[in-house]
């Protein structure tokens, strides 16, 4: 099979690794300096490359080539194309957009404010009585989500992100617990519960068997995945593809999302490409045609996986037991500091 993957971001590299390993596939990229790059820079480009070289399969894993009439297009050369849908793009690169998206369908989510001055942002902070999230408003592993207690660190936190460009910021109640990622596919009308992870900022991911129960599962799947499907086709947006629901789950049980992600996120994604013996082709190819439900079991092949970030490279383990997955850590003589904050949220 001939694929082309567009973005430069962690996940397009995780998956260019996953697909290279397959001796019948060449893989062709945008990341940068990877065997295969190319640089493509219109519509145009992109739909030239992949009648030049028949491409078969192309995945999209970064936002700025979500135009609906590169997808339009390409489908109309029988090249199969996984993204996320453009017309509901909107709930996954912008924070604000996501969290009236729920205030308006009713999903439950901690008390907001979407502030356009930094003054005005500062005269809210006086008002609140609880700590704040202060967030900006695009999805960016640099410029993340920062909580603050203290005024003062509020001001500097608000001036910060005005200075640095952006025109919009988010604040937010800050709710303590554990933060779940829930990951589900969708063909636009049913969904599957793919994986669930417990994250620690954006810098450690776990999975094993006691992230969800099933009654959090369920409550999950009827309170916040059906309604998002749902209101998403009511809105003549239907959402074909992957989608993340981060969470926050308080100390009694109590679960409020925080944001949507539309692709696997860093610290996640090789929980998918490391972590399960799958063919992920056939998965988006049959989620594309609306049958992926029938078609797949998802069922990662090691109990317990650990994701961890320190110094800007993502290390993945894999073990059947927690003994051996902290076993292996600290033989990779890791600085345990951060996995060992991560796990005092975590086993509260």
């Amino acid at each position: 099979m001939i694929i082309l993957i567009l973005g430069n971001n962690y996940s397009a590299k995780s998956f260019y690794n996953l697909f290279s390993k397959d001796k019948n596939n060449i893989v062709f990229s945008t990341i940068h300096n990877y065997s295969n790059c190319v640089d493509l820079n219109s519509n145009k480009d992109i739909i030239d490359f992949c009648e030049a070289n028949e491409v078969n399969f192309v995945l999209i894993t970064n936002p700025k080539y979500l135009i609906s009439s590169l997808q339009e297009e390409l489908s109309r050369l029988d090249i199969s194309v996984f993204s996320p849908s453009c017309d509901s793009l909107g709930i996954f690169s912008s924070k604000i957009k996501a969290k009236r998206f729920m205030y308006k369908n009713k999903i439950k989510t901690p008390k907001f404010q979407v502030i356009d001055k930094p003054q005005s942002a500062i005269e809210y902070i006086k008002t609140t009585n609880t700590p704040q999230a202060i967030k900006p408003d695009e999805h960016t592993y640099q410029e993340c989500s920062k909580f603050c207690e203290t005024y003062s660190k509020a001001q500097k936190i608000i001036n910060d992100l005005f200075t640095c460009g952006n025109k919009k910021i988010l604040i937010e109640d800050y709710i303590e617990g554990k933060n779940i990622s829930v990951w589900a596919i969708s063909n636009g009308y049913d969904f599957k519960i793919i994986l669930s992870s417990l994250k620690y900022q954006d810098d450690a991911a776990l999975v094993n068997s006691s992230v969800l129960n099933e009654e959090l599962k369920i409550e999950i799947e009827d309170n916040f995945i059906n309604p998002t499907i749902q209101a998403l086709n009511f809105q003549d947006e239907e959402y074909v593809g992957i989608i993340g629901f981060d969470f926050i789950l308080t100390k009694d049980n109590q679960l409020y999302l925080l944001n949507y992600n539309g692709f696997f996120d860093e610290i996640n994604v090789d929980f998918f490409t490391k972590g399960f013996e799958i063919n992920w082709i056939d998965v988006f190819e049959s989620a594309i045609v609306g049958d992926v439900f029938l078609k797949h079991d998802f069922k990662n092949h090691k109990n317990t996986m650990l994701t961890v970030r320190q110094n800007e490279k993502i290390e993945f383990l894999g073990a059947n037991t927690m003994t051996n997955l902290e076993r292996y850590l600290k033989e990779l003589d890791y600085d345990l500091t951060l996995y060992d904050e991560a796990k005092k949220i975590w086993k509260y």
